[in-house]
Formats: structure tokens, sequence, C-alpha cells
């Protein structure tokens, strides 16, 4: 009885020939190889034999068999065929998918062989080799690299955005991984190095004269203001990139993290736009917008219940400025806490949304005499006084007076606006903030209006034939 098992113990393919050439240098599992890469390896086989035998003789075993042990070894030469795959552990040349990556020579080798002179491909039109590839470097879209070969080297160009991402990563090394295709284009081959060219030309930048202030990243920059650094200028990108410019990470010049997860997030928020050296000269005595002098300063601010609110128009000082309440809306916060004029809170220049500064002043306000009407704007005789209500409490048309003095005594009378605003006449007092959306001045007045007669009525025919009944809910 026969039997054979045969056992590939290291590198090697199928068949067996007569020696005919020398062996190129040996597969080594783990190296580099590309297309047309040529290696040589050896299959070493284990052949058994096995023969009937009697239990107890000698080299019988004890199921009645002996078995002999040979051992045979073939070398054959190999030529890579498919780059991508001639370097992975799963395509060695003796492997089960060594077709798939190798083209092996049938007559067995010995000795050795210097590897026949490949063809190489047409040169690329950038003269020498650019610089050579490195996994992980994060390479820009039409980048070009060099891949050293037998005997020469290609030129790949990475991919445009966004495929560019992958150029740098495993699994894409151009001419050699599985998916380099997908990153990388092969643009021909190459020797030597690039020549050196003239001196380098940059980009023209501006010369900004003195340098602006450092970069500090406590101040709230804004759109198109400028900072310097190592003798650069930088300027905060309009909205809404401006938004970066204060933010932790976006330091104009700097990088983050390290090797190929190196990123400048700056780039987002910054534009170069020139150079300096120095600082910014000294500028002539700045300008100012000229204000009116306004005399005697009026009483400085405080803060207003709802009874004796800021109105549009209202003026008060601060440090030697006058200041005039806003129109309504915005009148409604001039007397509130957090809007003095020229006076910081919580938050920065609240101030500016109730105030504006209109003049300077020295001193305080003369006495001035009682205040007057203009008699041709009289209504006459006063209607009742403004008193609270619902929102119907108030028509269209209807009059009020509010007392403005009490030595002398004066008086302005307002009139109800139309409909829907006359909603708002029993809300509002018509001289307090919310007044003016429902009453209109109408003028001054003086008095009360003064009684009528007794009022009259329409005679009414009596019937004659008595009473019917009552009105009752109750009755259809």
């Amino acid at each position: 009885m026969f039997q054979v098992k045969s056992i590939v113990l290291t590198a090697a393919l199928f068949g067996h020939a007569s020696a005919t050439t020398g062996c190129y240098s040996t597969y080594i599992n783990g190296g580099s190889y590309s297309a047309g890469s040529q290696v040589s390896a050896t299959k070493v086989t284990e052949t058994t034999t096995t023969t009937a035998c009697t239990v107890g003789d000698t080299g019988c075993d004890a199921d009645g068999y002996e078995r002999e042990t040979t051992t045979t070894s073939e070398t054959n030469n190999y030529e890579c065929t498919e780059g991508a795959w001639c370097s992975q552990s799963a395509y060695t040349p003796i492997g089960i998918y060594s077709g798939s990556a190798w083209t092996k020579e049938s007559a067995e080798c010995v000795g050795t062989a210097t590897p026949a002179t490949a063809s190489i491909p047409t040169a690329w039109t950038g003269g020498g080799c650019p610089k050579a590839y490195s996994g992980g470097t994060e390479y820009d879209a039409d980048d070009v690299v060099s891949v050293a070969k037998t005997g020469y080297s290609m030129v790949y160009q990475c991919a445009a955005k966004p495929t560019n991402q992958f150029c740098g990563m495993a699994g894409y090394s151009p001419g050699t991984d599985q998916y380099w295709d997908q990153a990388w284009s092969e643009l021909g081959s190459c020797t030597g190095t690039i020549a050196p060219t003239d001196s380098p030309s940059f980009n023209v930048l501006t010369d900004e004269g003195g340098c602006p202030g450092e970069y500090d990243a406590a101040v709230e920059y804004e759109e198109a203001d400028k900072v310097s650094k190592m003798g650069l200028v930088y300027q905060c990108q309009s909205y809404p990139q401006s938004q970066h410019c204060k933010q932790d990470g976006y330091e104009p010049g700097t990088s983050i993290g390290s090797g190929a997860q190196i990123v400048e997030y700056w780039k987002d928020a910054w534009l170069v736009v020139g150079y300096c050296s120095g600082s910014i000269t000294p500028t002539t005595s700045p300008v100012y917008v000229s204000l009116p002098n306004m005399g005697g300063c009026p009483d400085t601010w405080s803060t207003k219940s709802a009874a004796d609110a800021f109105e549009e128009g209202d003026r008060v000082s601060s440090n030697g400025l006058v200041y005039q309440c806003k129109s309504w809306p915005y009148s409604g916060h001039c007397g509130q806490a957090g809007y003095e004029p020229n006076v910081d809170p919580a938050t920065p220049d609240a101030w500016k949304d109730a105030w504006t500064a209109v003049g300077y002043c020295m001193g305080s306000m003369g006495p001035t005499s009682a205040p007057s009407f203009d008699p041709a704007n009289s209504v006459g005789a006063c209607p009742d006084e403004w008193s609270s209500g619902t929102n119907t409490k108030y028509e269209e048309g209807d009059m009020v007076s509010v007392t403005v003095s009490s030595i002398p005594l004066r008086k302005v009378a307002y009139k109800c606006k139309a409909w829907p605003f006359s909603g708002h006449c029993g809300q509002f007092n018509p001289t307090q903030f919310g007044g003016d959306q429902g009453w209109t001045l109408a003028g001054s007045c003086l008095g009360s209006i003064g009684p009528t007669a007794s009022p009259s009525f329409d005679s009414i025919a009596p019937l004659g034939m008595g009473c019917p009944a009552e009105w009752s809910a109750s009755n259809t």
C-alpha cells in the first residue's frame, strides 16, 4: 500500500524542470516589490511512502504500516506582474494566490543571476524625480511624488479634491497598495532629482509699514482687524469667517497636532496681507466728530420708575457730555438699570441702545420761567383726567387731560386714536412709556368742562292701553 503526502515548507510553486538559469535574489516576506521585480523562491516538498508490515517488526508502526519520508527542493525564478499585491504576505510567490501577482519561470534555477533590465516606461515631462512618497503625509490635490523601482523610479500625481484625502493613507501607496489607483495617477518614469531652478519666487506681499499690535487671545477681533506676528501682517476675514478670529486654535501662523495630523485652522480666519517692521508711526491728533455746546448741563442720569420714566427727547448729563433719550421703543430703556449713559455694566455698550450723545455742557441749567402754552393750540376746558382701565374703557375720539405742572396748574389734552390703537388708551398713560401707542396730543386746556343744562328728552306719546308684560329671558 502506497501513499504520498506533500508539505510546502518555504517558497516555490508548481512544476519541475532541469536547471538552466541562475537564480535571482531570494524573495523576502514583507519586502517591497513592484511590477517587474524579479526574485527566486524555493519550494521544499516532503514525500512519505507507506508499506504494509507486521506489527513488532523493526520500523513497523502500531497501525501495521512502515513509513519512509523523503525531502526534495526546487528553486524557481518569479517576476511580479501586479505591483499592488506583490508586497503583501498573502501573495508570496509560493502562496496559494501566487498566480494573481507573480509569473513563474518553468525551468528550475541554480546559482545566482543578474535580473534582466526591465524596460523603463516613458519618462514624465517634469524632468528629474520629485520628492519620494511618504506614507502618512497630508498631500494636496495634484501633488507629485516618486516611488523607487528596479533601475528607475515612477512618478505619481495625487487626485483632485476631495479624493486627495486618501493619498497619504494606508492602502493607497502609489503603485503598490491595493487601492492606489483610486487616489493616484501614474505620470511616467524618472531618474535623478529635479534640477534646481532659479531663486524661488514668492507672491509679492505689500509693505504695511509699521507693525500693528501683536495677536492677543483676549481681544475680540472683528472683520478687517489687523495683527502682526514675526514680521507678517494678518487681517481678519469677513463674516462668517471672522467669528473664528477670536477663538482658541485660530492664532495666525500656528498649527495644531503633529506628524500627519497637523492642521492649520488659522487659515480659515486670517489672511496674510503684507509684511511690516517696527511699530505703526503715530498719526496726527485724532479727529473727533464735533459736538455742539449745549450750555448748562441738564440733570445727571438716575433710574426711573414707570411713573416718572424718561421719554423720547429727554436729556441728561454725564462727565460734561449731554445725552438724549432715543425714540420709542428704545426710550423704554432710558431709565432702566444698566443703561446709564457712557457706563458699561455687565453688557458692554448697552446704553447705546437707549441714549445718543448730542453735545457737551458746562455748569448747570439756570431756572426758567413757569412753562407757558400756546393759546392757539388750546382745546378749551379740560376733559376728565386719564385713569387706567380695560382695552374698551376709551374709544376713538375720546379725550382726557393730564396734569403736567402743579404750580401753576397746567394741563394738556390727548385724543384717543382710531381702532385698533384705541385698545391701548385705557392701558397706557398718555405721557408715560407706551402712551403714544394709543394717544395723540390735542393741545393745552384750562379749567374743566362746565355742566350743561338738565338733559331733555323727546316727548313720548302714551299708548293708552296699559303696560304689557315685563321682558323675561325665559319667554320665547
